[in-house]
């Protein structure tokens, strides 16, 4: 008979048998990236409003119905300060973050409509999904090697004395 984990043990990986995940939500990732709720919450609701709490059920119309839906956001805030919020530096890197995530998430959908328009036998789509496929993955492959090429200590590239050049001679 299998040993039962204790609690202690179970809550090590974080996970208590519900399905969790490790990734942070958009939320918290823009609440770490900023700081407030109000900044968070404005920006969400401006690129991502689908995102906030209960939009699939009811959808936030605009400011003044944000404002009423979230505390953070107290009488004396107005439409005219949270655009002023879009200046600030750490604002605009959360947007950038944000943007490059929604981004991301297009290409995702125009891969797979560009693969199923494919399989249904559309050589031109097939031509085109190919060399979307290149350049969509070629971003990956760059970051693999860039990972690879990190593990090496600088000490070890320094004190390396191998000759790399290469000739060619026929």
């Amino acid at each position: 008979m299998p040993k039962q984990k204790s609690d202690r043990e179970r809550l090590k990986n974080g996970v208590n048998g519900k399905s969790v995940s490790k990734e942070m939500s958009i939320y918290r990732s823009l609440k770490e990236m900023i700081g407030t709720d109000t900044k968070v919450y404005y920006i969400m609701y401006l690129y991502c409003p689908e995102y906030l709490k209960d939009a699939d059920i009811k959808p936030i119309k605009d400011f003044e119905d944000l404002k009423s839906r979230y505390e953070a956001f107290s009488d004396t805030i107005t439409e005219d300060i949270c655009q002023r919020y879009l200046l600030e530096q750490g604002c605009q890197a959360a947007i950038r973050w944000l943007l490059k995530r929604l981004h991301q998430s297009k290409l995702v959908k125009l891969y797979q409509t560009y693969y199923e328009k494919a399989l249904k036998g559309d050589v031109q789509t097939f031509k085109t999904w190919q060399e979307f496929s290149d350049k969509f993955f070629m971003e990956d492959q760059e970051n693999d090697l860039t990972k690879l090429l990190n593990k090496i200590p600088d000490k070890e590239l320094e004190e390396d004395k191998e000759d790399y050049s290469y000739t060619y001679e026929e």
